[in-house]
């Protein structure tokens, strides 16, 4: 009996160490769905004048910069429309492509060294800037998106959002787990 006991631990065990890599990945998918969910959310709850766009009926512009592994979850939501304007999303690995404007940017972690220079090169006026380096709102960002042990959470710089000319509302900012002013 006790031996058969030893048999199916060490079978578990190696189930569920098989198990592993696996875990991760949906781990990661897991965040990756959230991250593209809070970036779908943070659109919702921004608010642009309209001197933010070139007319009535023009889209806002949702520009993902660099390697975005969660790209795929937020072609879902391409064309949708928030409030009375359609969402357009545009993924580029080059600074030129975003220049053209953007009403939210995030940039992704492998552009993490570009930030100084990319703050003095673009002009980011209305334009809600997420990221998910550490300080990201330190160094000009509005939104930071981290993973905590147990959970994928975010982070607002309010100041910078009034510096960009948009106005968060009330409801994104009582689940920030940081508010910096």
């Amino acid at each position: 009996m006790r031996q058969a006991l030893i048999k199916l631990l060490i079978a578990a065990a190696i189930i569920y160490a098989s198990a592993l890599p696996a875990l991760a990945q949906n781990k990661q998918q897991a965040d990756d769905q959230l991250t593209a969910l809070f970036l779908f959310n943070f659109v919702n709850f921004a608010e642009w004048p309209k001197e933010a766009f070139a007319s009535a009926d023009a889209p806002i512009q949702m520009c993902l910069y660099g390697s975005i592994p969660f790209s795929s979850y937020l072609n879902a939501v391409d064309g949708t429309l928030i409030g009375s304007r359609k969402l357009n999303i545009k993924q580029t690995q080059k600074l030129d492509d975003i220049r053209s404007g953007c009403h939210m940017l995030f940039v992704s972690q492998d552009r993490h060294a570009e930030l100084p220079e990319f703050w003095l090169d673009i002009n980011y006026y209305y334009v809600l800037s997420v990221g998910e380096q550490e300080a990201f709102t330190d160094r000009g960002g509005i939104i930071n998106i981290m993973r905590t042990t147990d959970q994928l959470t975010f982070d607002i710089n309010v100041g910078n959002a009034l510096e960009a000319g948009l106005f968060l509302e009330a409801d994104l900012l009582h689940l920030a787990r940081k508010i910096k002013q």
